[in-house]
């Protein structure tokens, strides 16, 4: 053995074998050493045993393999086998100066040297054979020098890029795998001619657009950026990008995309030298993503070629991993929401669009709106108010007023009383309004939309308007923007409300946008003050209303108290639903009810009873493990089956802080739930799945251009099992589980008969890890993630020293460290003499654990995560 390579001599007479081993695949050489060894005829046909696990293998007539697991992912390719002499040429006399000599060429023996006599051979694939056919005439020619090589070649798919390359018209170097001799990979595109070895590239990158794929996202520019980092010399030469049709495994030169549109190009050189050093080129490709977007394709493929494929000096190699797809759109604002008054006018239905209609006494009124952007920065809001019914009429809205503010906050405007006097006989003192939201390139819809009626209060200036006031030192009034200082989400908040100066107020009521039951306070005094407390569970704006009330019964207009709560500066700990730092259960009981259980910190769970949601959860699969909405709590991951859709849909349902998993909460209470979904439909394997699991963050902040800063943030990952299938998807902030990757399909078999558990990570190397039983023996193993990606080892499963079976334990999951000892433990039901109980399992890996029987009866439960 030496370095990569292990050496296996005299396989046969004279016949050496050499594995080599890279960073994606192996490469095995046969070194014919003799021309008697040659004549040996064994050579004439060669097999190969093919053992394969859960993909199909294939080869197109060049001889090029591809390997598809049961989703038709490309698992493996193996471009079209060479073998060659060691018949060696003088290099060209080179086309430049002295000085501008290129690099001294790699040698080895698993490429061909410069000059080598070189054929393609012939492959077939039987059953688990894998047969090649060596060319007799260069095997033993009487021109050829020996030792001769033999040279198949397997690598790893990336789905990312490939090069087409004349010289080798039918060969495929998808990924860059077998170019420069047998197991060796490329990261260098290239694309021109050169005629040191007469070689003409293409280089083709396809690129991901799947997430452009938004009905709401307007492309304004993308550009493809890619580094040169070698060129023939400093003088510039035109090199141009097309659109073509995809790529795979089975491109070659022979086999080239056909190109639909040229792109852009670029007149440059760069990578010679301290005269024009390596840096990058950049290509206009708006028009690319934006047929992308609206046609709903998933990758576009990029040509990189010369623009005059016969001039030496067009010749230039790229760094096949710096090529980026940077895209700028323009996502226009929602439309507003939580439209309001102060005085208040909202009822419960919603901003006073539909009767009672509130009513304001004699004061100015202020229009309000909660404006956002997906892209965050700076909303304009725009509010028109008119007379009732004489919208279109002469006078029509004559409130037309602009604010901006900063996205996610209250916009407000104010109506001053003496305008609304001057159309007060036009309805009676009715008026209606409504909001809109823009950004610097687009506008949001109307609310209430186009059409619809609008919001309305009755204006009376004949009633004096007396809101009490309403204060808080915790979180400060918020009306014209965040303050510097406020409270955070979980802490309490004293709110003091008083009189307004209205002398004989008997008492106050009050209430929220998240709590919209009105709660009634007595001041210990006639027109004294009261204090309540609040603490809010969500971040950004909020209100709190309130109305005094006098000894007569008189109803004050509506007070309106806006103020904003910041998040939490630490998202909470993976499995901890509730803030305090100790995993938690949720469960299902058979009667479809969802409980959320707090973990005591010592491995067991306190207050079964406590239920979690107002929603039905019949036939329901969760899990949780993570936060999946960026509010820093952990949320509950469902698989829940449409029946009108006749489909299985995956949905996150927002914790609200305190464990209640939200289905149709509002935004100030955690939000309503989210859909999960794929853009590709054919990612879409939770139909019919037997478990869902979200496992944590596999994959970790994810640094695309290899400058040690992250590109994009750490996301919970989720584990599909769909009978023998387990998939892997990747999580991204748009809800789409095939953004950035598609799912990666981990085994095929064996784990229909598993109960999936996800531990967290188990060994301390900073990946999370898988855990799971078989369902007929009770074994339980733990599969560690390793490494870059993080993806679990499951040829390499550790046995927990426990048995669990489905008869004794029916139900199984892991809060991770519950009893914060350093290792993970479990959670499942066990069936006794007393009933079905709840078991904390410490430790079970230390084989020293302990098991705690808790008292609740858990025969009601038929799912616990």
């Amino acid at each position: 053995i030496a370095e990569d390579t292990a050496t296996y001599p005299d396989v046969l007479p004279d016949v050496d074998l050499k594995l080599r081993a890279g960073a994606t695949g192996f490469a095995q050489l046969l070194v014919v050493k003799t021309p008697e060894a040659a004549a040996d005829p064994a050579l004439k046909n060669l097999t190969y045993a093919l053992k394969s696990d859960g993909v199909s293998l294939q080869a197109d007539e060049h001889g090029n393999m591809s390997a598809l697991n049961p989703a038709g992912q490309l698992v493996f390719t193996a471009p079209t086998p060479r073998m060659w002499d060691s018949t060696t040429a003088s290099a060209p006399l080179a086309a430049r100066t002295a000085e501008e000599t290129g690099p001294a060429a790699d040698t080895s023996e698993f490429e061909p040297p410069h000059g080598a006599n070189e054929a393609a051979m012939p492959v077939s694939i039987d059953g688990d054979n894998l047969r090649l056919h060596p060319d007799q005439d260069l095997l033993t020619g009487e021109k050829t020098q020996y030792p001769v090589y033999i040279d198949p070649y397997v690598d790893g798919s990336r789905y990312s890029w490939t090069i087409a390359y004349k010289k080798y018209p039918n060969s495929s170097f998808f990924n860059g795998a077998g170019w420069g001799g047998s197991g060796k990979t490329t990261n260098e595109a290239r694309s021109g001619y050169e005629n040191e070895t007469n070689g003409l590239a293409r280089s083709y990158f396809r690129m991901n657009t799947k997430n452009l794929w938004d009905t709401n996202k307007q492309v304004t520019k993308s550009t493809f950026r890619i580094k040169n980092t070698w060129s023939w010399s400093c003088t510039a030469r035109k090199v141009n990008l097309w659109r073509t049709a995809v790529i795979g495994a089975s491109t070659t030169w022979n086999n080239r995309p056909t190109r639909r549109e040229k792109m852009d190009d670029a007149t440059d050189a760069k990578g010679w030298g301290s005269g024009c050093p390596a840096g990058n080129l950049a290509f206009d490709v708006t028009k690319g993503a934006q047929d992308a977007a609206s046609s709903k394709w998933n990758s576009i493929t990029l040509e990189l070629s010369a623009d005059n494929e016969s001039d030496v000096y067009g010749w230039k190699k790229f760094d096949a991993k710096s090529a980026v797809m940077s895209t700028t759109y323009n996502t226009p604002p929602s439309a507003p929401t939580a439209l309001d008054t102060i005085p208040s006018t909202k009822n419960s239905k919603g901003c006073g669009d539909t009767a009672p209609y509130g009513l304001i006494g004699n004061t100015d009124v202020t229009l309000t709106a909660k404006v956002s952007d997906k892209d965050g920065g700076t909303v304009t809001a725009r509010f028109h108010l008119w007379a009732t019914g004489h919208h279109d009429d002469k006078a029509g809205v004559f409130f037309d007023q602009t604010v901006s503010v900063t996205s996610g906050t209250i916009a407000k405007v104010k109506v001053p009383k003496a305008t609304l006097s001057k159309y007060l006989n036009d309805a009676n003192g009715n008026f209606s309004w409504k909001a809109q939201a823009s950004d610097a390139t687009a506008k949001s819809d109307w609310t209430p939309t186009l059409g619809a009626a609008g919001c309305r209060f009755v204006f009376d200036p004949n009633r004096p308007s007396t809101p009490p006031a309403v204060s808080s030192k915790d979180f400060p009034d918020s009306s014209d923007g965040v303050p510097t200082t406020t409270g955070r989400v979980r802490a309490p908040g004293t709110f003091t409300i008083a009189s307004g100066g209205v002398k004989d107020v008997a008492k106050y009521q009050y209430w929220t946008d998240s709590d919209t039951t009105k709660h009634a306070l007595t001041p210990s005094a006639t027109g004294g003050s009261v204090s309540v407390k609040l603490t809010p569970t969500t971040a950004g704006t909020h209100t709190l209303y309130a109305q005094s009330i006098d000894k007569a019964g008189n109803v004050s207009d509506a007070a309106t108290y806006i103020f904003f709560v910041f998040g939490l500066e630490q998202a909470d700990q993976p499995g901890d639903i509730n803030g305090d730092g100790n995993p938690d259960l949720w469960a299902i009981d058979k009667d479809e009810v969802l409980h959320r259980m707090y973990g005591a910190g010592d491995g067991t769970v306190t207050d079964v009873a406590n239920e979690a949601s107002h929603s039905n959860w019949k036939g329901v699969r969760v899990t949780h493990r993570g936060d999946w909405t960026g509010d820093g709590y952990e949320d509950l991951i469902a698989a829940r089956h449409d029946d009108t859709a006749d489909a299985d849909r995956l949905w996150i349902h927002p914790n609200n802080g305190y464990g209640f998993a939200c289905t149709d909460c509002t935004e100030e209470d955690g939000g309503p739930r989210q859909e999960l979904t794929v853009y590709d439909d054919n990612n879409n394997h939770w139909q019919n799945a037997d478990q869902i699991l979200a496992i944590g963050d596999v994959d970790g902040a994810l640094d695309y251009d290899g400058d040690g800063t992250p590109d994009t943030p750490g996301h919970p990952d989720l584990l599909v099992k769909q009978g023998d299938q387990l998939w892997l998807y990747y999580a991204t902030d748009d809800n789409r589980l095939d953004t950035d990757h598609d799912p990666v399909l981990l085994g095929d078999n064996t784990w229909a008969n598993t109960d999936l558990f996800a531990p967290g990570d188990t060994n301390g190397d900073g990946h999370v890890d898988l855990g799971a039983r078989d369902r007929t023996t009770g074994d339980v193993y733990v599969y560690p993630g390793t490494g870059d990606d993080g993806l679990p080892d499951l040829a390499h499963g550790v046995k927990v020293p426990t048995t669990l079976t489905t008869t004794a334990n029916p139900l199984l999951t892991s809060p991770g460290d519950a009893d914060h000892s350093g290792a993970f433990d479990l959670w499942y039901t066990q069936v006794t003499g007393s009933g079905t109980k709840l078991v904390g399992h410490r430790d079970p890996s230390t084989g020293k654990g302990t098991a705690v029987e808790m008292p609740a009866d858990f025969a009601p439960f038929r799912t616990i995560s």
